[in-house]
């Protein structure tokens, strides 16, 4: 009798084979296989069970133990994983744990946020207790400050610090200030367009004075990093806007590490007279230790237009037409003239004698859908004509944008030196035909020992760019202007000109077609140096830096374009380029010791000198011969204009200290002082300016007593005082200079010199007081940290303009007087809410209030003039802010000839210039401040989920409480032939809208909105989806064993917005970085929608 020895359960697996004979023959055989090795012998209870080797390994072990900290307290939350195994565990509220493995070969891993990681093999244990120790280097995170840099736990002042790497995660972007909008607590970015490579704005705790320029000061790799000033063009008039550059596009945002915002004074003052406004630092890539590694990373993105501005079409604008004409005659006493547009009901038309009749037809809206002309003739004779084809003239100047970016870097490091070269190549068009902006950049890092205590090193940088700037050198001649006033009728696609508008506009495909407005840009940044350690915590370095700028800026404007036709002009050109050198060198001893354990000293002294040249040169001519050559044949054109030249330098030497004592890894003292000497002011009275800072720091959470409460992992409080000054003022303020100039003396014109401004010797610096108080929390671990800040910042001694009597010869003096405060609060939280694996979600944000106000004034007084138009909008008063807005209060509309009586303007006026009143707008009598600029608060709001290895993360920013000069909405509405808003059509007056109407009637009377009012001040709050971003990490992909990875996302920017702003974008800024004049949006440069799609690979 045979015996089954294989169990049933085997059978009905299928995983055994079923054998039954003599029992010599089946041991034989399992004997067999067993010395192949690839089974296992199990026999039981009359059973023999033949097991795969694959199966022994699947048995589970469970490992069961508990995670505590290094004084024995039980952390939450850890996470407990298998070594390159997805599968995983986090620790109970007890720290305990439990975990299956699939044998003693098995590694696991302990990870928790503030703590370092253990790696521990399973072996034969089935119970593993762990201690983790705290991450003292994650404390002791390394952030660049002033001429140095310090532990973060031993800062005292308010210093913020981000990753590059974080900033431009899936959010392409072509300079770093951009892609730090809404992402820093106290730091204000704002566009002053939406053009490729367009202006950026970044202010830092709010705005100082209303005269000099309210940017912060940039440090690139420990030198200052002086912008560039774009040349205007050369036939630039007063009532132009000019487009701006971006001081920070020549920089490549992937060569960038790391960028520190020093925001108090403590932190600033060590930069003296250029540190008001707070301090940038900017510390680009450097090698680092290990195997040589190349970085290649490319996106393309398609840009469109965000939203259109609703205007009418041709059916709704021949009807407003025809009721400007009707409104005429009947309030203005005017008479009928000829119809060119006709409207729904009985048409009137010219007949051949000249008489007014009505005519036939009566077209329907459908007639000015369909295209081609419609026309006829009456029975008198009479020919009348009609469009009937409708043309959105915003669908002719935008389009969709293509833009692509390409990177590569190489980088390494050794025990004697590293490096670091990168190559870019940026080319983005714009959503305006024929803009765009194309950046090439190069970048060499290298450091080198040459011995044991000598290093030095070299970073060197070159930028080359080209902007296509929309095309239009002023207010009246722009292409967004054109677009949005040319009637919506036909369409003139050989470039001719509506007849109604010869005077005040173009065609807008002439600006796409036939006029240049370029900037071509070049840059060489190079900072080198030499650092010797003289003994054991005593460091000299030496700092040499060099930043060259070169600017051209080319300009043509055609014989269809309304520069190149104004009145005998037969074309436009102009040159104009500028040339600005600025050289830093810097000596610098650094003192580093720790006594005792318990004393911890940082000393550095320093002694720098800079100095910088401009030179400007620009040219402009009329009447050319042909459009041919443009303006490359200056020579050629009739009509030159005068050529203008300028050169001049400013230097600037100082000496500086700071010390930064730590007392027991608790108590904190740093202070510093710096004096600044400066060519800007002559006298030897306020030549020479001293800045100094103090500030204290407690870290609570290291006292015994804070331990005890088992609630804060970090608790820190800062206090600090200090004073920082600005020199932002032109050169030669300060001193009698002269200028060539001719007058009229015996009958001809003699050339002689004249005074070119009015000096004030007495001029010294603005200066600027800060106190800050703050407080640091690290809770869970540091897993939820949040950051409060306090500051009251007041400006004294305002450089500023005022005018003088016009029989001096001169419109203005520059002076110091007035005063300006900045109060605030900022809030910054970060919170990793889940830390295990798979699957991460951490949230960052911040908040920030600011308030401004003046004072000190000796009267009222208004910004520079903003543009013919609207002179005087901006007003300084003591206890407003800057960027308060000055006009008139509307009070409704007149609705019948007694309400205009009862104004004394019109209490005697004659019964045609009453009844011309009716449906025009009312004023109050006096005006009054209509709107300010300034946010009540920013915030910015980070999500980021990560799951294996996929990542998705969705950032919202916001500004809230700030007002908009629509100057384009005033300026739209001057005139009685151009197209309007569809919103003004709709809320226009009319006898049966009295009760509803919010615009005046229609008439053909132009510039009755002329006046500054609160009808321009619109809410530009808005919040906003600014990037959303999905992505995917491919880890050492099989197909290819040297990349270590591969990352491919797609993101979206400016994906949705909410905003009550009536324009193109609520983010604007016309007049850039002029802090007097904020808020202002005139024909700007839509911000455009953007999808990207990206590719990262790392070798």
């Amino acid at each position: 009798m045979t015996k089954d020895y294989f169990s049933r359960k085997d059978r009905k697996r299928g995983c055994l084979t079923y054998l039954s004979g003599k029992t010599t023959l089946v041991l034989s055989l399992i004997l067999f296989l067993f010395m192949l090795g690839n089974i296992r012998v199990n026999s039981a209870q009359n059973t023999i069970k033949i097991i795969g080797s694959d199966e022994i390994i699947q048995t589970p072990i469970t490992i069961i133990g508990k995670v505590v900290d290094e004084i024995g307290e039980p952390l939450i939350g850890v996470s407990v994983t298998i070594k390159n195994e997805k599968t995983g565990t986090i620790t109970e509220s007890d720290g305990s744990y439990k975990i299956n493995v699939k044998n003693t070969d098995a590694i696991l891993v302990f990870s928790y946020l503030g703590y370092l990681n253990q790696e521990i093999k399973v072996g034969n244990k089935n119970i593993i207790n762990v201690t983790l120790d705290e991450n003292t280097k994650m404390l002791d995170e390394v952030v660049v400050v002033g001429y140095g840099t310090m532990k973060k736990s031993d800062l005292s002042g308010a210093v913020v610090q981000v990753k590059a790497d974080e900033l431009l995660a899936g959010n392409p972007s072509s300079s770093i200030n951009q892609a730090l909008q809404g992402r820093l607590a106290g730091v204000s970015v704002t566009q002053d367009d939406g053009a490729p490579g367009g202006g950026i704005n970044l202010q830092v705790r709010g705005i100082n004075s209303f005269s000099t320029d309210s940017q912060p000061l940039y440090i690139v790799d420990g030198i200052p990093f002086v912008p560039p000033t774009s040349p205007q063009s050369a036939e630039n008039r007063d009532n132009s806007v000019e487009p701006t550059g971006n001081a920070l596009s020549f920089i490549n945002p992937h060569d960038i590490a790391s960028i520190e915002v020093l925001k108090d004074a403590s932190a600033t003052a060590i930069y003296g007279s250029r540190g008001a406004n707070g301090v940038v630092i900017i510390t680009t890539k450097q090698g680092e230790k290990g195997k040589p590694k190349i970085e290649f990373t490319t996106n393309i993105s398609i840009s469109s237009l965000r939203k259109k501005v609703e205007v009418l079409d041709a059916y709704h604008y021949a009807r407003y037409r025809n009721e400007q004409q009707d409104n005429g005659a009947f309030y203005d006493g005017g008479s009928f003239t000829q119809y060119t547009y006709p409207t729904p009901g009985i048409w009137k038309y010219t007949t051949n004698n000249g008489t007014v009749v009505n005519g036939e037809y009566t077209p329907s809206p459908e007639d000015f859908l369909s295209p081609g002309w419609y026309s006829g003739t009456d029975p008198a004779g009479g020919v009348w004509n009609q469009w009937v084809e409708g043309t959105d003239w915003q669908d002719q100047i935008f389009q969709t944008g293509i833009s692509q970016e390409y990177n590569l870097q190489i980088s390494g490091a050794n025990d004697r030196g590293n490096y670091s070269f990168s190559g870019n190549y940026t080319t983005q068009d714009g959503i305006i035909e024929n803009t765009g902006f194309d950046r090439y950049t190069l970048r060499a890092n290298i450091g080198q020992k040459i011995t044991r205590n000598i290093t030095v090193g070299l970073n060197l940088n070159y930028t080359n760019s080209v902007t296509d700037f929309a095309k239009g050198n002023s207010l009246d001649y722009s292409i967004l202007r054109s677009a949005l006033l040319y009637p919506s009728t036909i369409y003139y696609g050989d470039y001719s000109q509506s007849e109604d508008l010869l005077w005040l506009s173009a065609n807008p495909r002439t600006y796409v077609e036939s006029a240049k407005n370029e900037l071509a840009s070049s840059n060489i940044f190079a900072s080198s140096y030499l650092s010797v350690n003289l003994m054991k915590g005593l460091t000299f370095r030496q700092n040499l830096g060099l930043n060259n700028f070169f600017n051209e800026r080319s300009t043509y404007y055609n014989r269809d374009t309304g520069e190149g036709r104004l009145g005998t002009t037969n074309g436009r050109g102009g040159w104009s380029d500028n040339r600005r050198s600025h050289t830093t060198t810097e000596s610098m001893l650094t003192f580093n010791k720790v006594f005792n354990k318990i004393h911890s000293l940082n000393v550095v002294g320093a002694v720098t000198f800079e100095q910088t040249m401009l030179t400007e040169k620009a040219m402009s001519a009329s009447q050319f011969p042909t459009d041919f050559t443009e303006n490359y044949d200056m020579g050629a054109a009739l009509l030159p204009d005068a050529l203008k030249s300028n050169r001049t330098r400013s230097r600037l030497f100082s000496v500086l200290g700071r010390t930064n004592y730590v007392l027991n890894n608790k108590y904190i003292f740093t202070a510093s002082f710096r004096r600044d000497g400066s060519s800007k002011f002559h006298s030897a009275k306020f030549k020479y300016a001293n800045f100094a800072s103090g500030a204290f720091a407690w870290r609570a959470s290291e006292e015994e007593f804070i331990k005890n409460l088992n609630i804060f992992d970090n608790l820190k409080l800062r206090l600090s005082f200090g004073q920082t000054g600005n020199q932002g003022i032109q050169d030669y303020q300060t001193m009698y200079t002269l200028k060539v100039s001719n007058y009229p003396i015996g009958g001809g014109q003699t050339s002689g010199f004249a005074g070119d401004h009015v000096y004030n010797e007495n001029l010294k610096w603005e200066t600027t007081d800060q106190y800050n108080a703050g407080i640091d929390f690290g809770f869970l671990n540091n897993r939820l940290s949040m950051t409060v800040d306090y500051y009251h910042k007041k400006t004294k001694d305002l450089l500023q303009n005022v005018k003088i009597p016009p029989s001096s010869g001169y419109g203005y003096r520059l002076v110091n007087f007035g005063t300006v405060t900045n109060e605030g609060l900022e809030f910054t939280v970060a919170y990793d809410i889940l830390t295990g694996n798979p699957f991460k979600w951490s949230v960052n944000g911040n908040l920030s209030f600011n308030k401004n106000r003046i004072s000190d004034l000796n009267a009222d007084q208004f910004s520079n003039r903003l543009w013919y138009k609207a002179d005087n909008v901006f007003i300084q008063r003591n206890g407003m802010p800057i960027g308060a807005i000055y006009g008139y209060v509307e009070d409704g509309f007149y609705d019948n000839e007694a309400e205009v009586r009862a104004n004394p303007t019109y209490a005697n006026a004659d019964a045609a210039t009453v009844k011309s009143m009716i449906g025009e707008i009312k004023y109050r009598e006096n005006m009054d401040i209509i709107g300010d600029t300034n946010p009540d608060y920013t915030f910015g709001i980070t999500n980021n989920f990560s799951w294996k290895d996929f990542t998705f993360s969705f950032f919202i920013q916001g500004v809230q409480g700030n007002d908009i000069f629509n100057g384009n909405l005033m300026n739209v509405t001057l005139y009685n032939t151009t197209n309007i808003p569809t919103a003004v059509y709709d809320g226009r007056w009319t006898s049966d809208t009295r009760e509803t109407a919010t615009w005046p009637k229609a008439t053909n009377q132009p510039k009755r909105t002329w006046l500054i009012s609160d009808r321009y001040i619109e809410d530009g709050s808005y919040i906003r989806l600014k990037n959303i971003n999905i992505g995917y990490t491919f880890q050492k992909p099989k197909f290819c064993k040297d990349i270590n990875s591969i990352n491919v996302y797609a993101s979206a920017s400016n994906l949705l917005t909410i905003t009550d702003y009536s324009w193109y974008d609520p983010d604007v800024n016309a007049f850039g970085s002029d802090p007097a004049r904020r808020g202002v949006d005139i024909y700007s440069y839509p911000a455009s929608r953007t999808f990207s799609f990206g590719l990262k690979v790392q070798f």
